[in-house]
C-alpha cells in the first residue's frame, strides 16, 4: 500500500487543484483498501459508519468511512478543511471533493472495495487463534490463508461475532493492517454519496 502523507495534503496549494487532486487520489483511496481482499458483491447490503485506520509500515492514516450498498464515502481532516472521496460502484467512478468547492472525477478502482465481510475472497483455509478486543468489541482472531493468482498468502483477521464484521485485517509479517473502530450499523444518509450543490468539476492534471 502507498504512503498516504496527510501532511502533504494539508500544505498543497489551492491555486493548483489538479495537482492537489492527483495527491488526494493516492491518499484518500488508501482508506478502506486492502488490495487483494475484495469483498463479494452479495455482502455489500450492510450499511455502516466507522472510523478506520490503515497502516503501511510505519505510516498510518485515519479517516471516517460511510458505507451503503454500492457506494461509500471517506473523510479525512486537515488544517485547510476536510478531504473527501466518494466512491460509486453503481457508476464506476470516484469523486474527489476539494476544499475550494471543486471536484475531480476518475474511474473507480475495484480494489478499493472496503474489506469488512467475515469471508475473504480467495480464502482456502482458516484457523481460530483466540479472542481479543478490537475497536471496542470482543473479536475472534483467525489465521486465514488466501490464494491470489495462484499464490498463497497468510493473513490475520479479527471478527466481531455479534455483528459478523471484520474489525481488523493484517498481513502475517506485520507490514500492513486495516482496523475499524466505533462501528455503527444502520442506514446512511443518501446525500453523503452525492456531489454537493455548488461544486464545479475540474480536470486532474498529471
Amino acid at each position: 500500500m502507498p504512503r498516504f502523507g496527510l501532511d502533504s495534503l494539508a500544505t498543497a496549494s489551492m491555486n493548483n487543484p489538479g495537482s492537489l487532486a492527483s495527491s488526494l487520489k493516492w491518499r484518500l483511496v488508501g482508506i478502506g483498501v486492502v488490495a487483494v481482499l475484495v469483498c463479494p458483491i452479495a455482502a455489500l447490503a450492510l450499511e455502516f459508519s466507522a472510523e478506520q485506520t490503515t497502516r503501511n509500515g510505519s505510516q498510518s492514516v485515519t479517516g471516517k468511512i460511510y458505507f451503503q450498498a454500492d457506494r461509500w464515502r471517506v473523510e479525512m481532516a486537515s488544517p485547510d478543511g476536510p478531504k473527501v472521496a466518494i466512491h460509486r460502484l453503481d457508476k464506476a467512478v470516484t469523486w474527489l471533493l476539494l476544499p475550494n468547492h471543486t471536484y475531480v472525477e476518475m474511474p473507480l478502482r475495484f480494489d478499493q472495495l472496503p474489506q469488512w465481510a467475515p469471508q475473504i475472497q480467495g480464502e482456502v483455509g482458516r484457523r481460530l487463534m483466540g479472542t481479543e478486543q478490537v475497536g471496542g468489541r470482543k473479536t475472534e482472531k483467525y489465521e486465514v490463508t488466501v490464494e491470489v493468482k495462484g499464490q498463497k498468502k497468510v493473513l490475520y483477521q479479527w471478527i466481531a461475532p455479534d455483528i459478523k464484521f471484520s474489525m481488523k485485517t493484517a498481513s502475517a509479517d506485520g507490514n500492513w493492517e486495516s482496523v475499524y473502530s466505533y462501528v455503527t450499523l444502520g442506514r446512511q444518509p443518501a446525500h453523503l454519496f452525492e456531489i454537493p450543490a455548488g461544486y464545479a468539476k475540474v480536470s486532474m492534471k498529471p
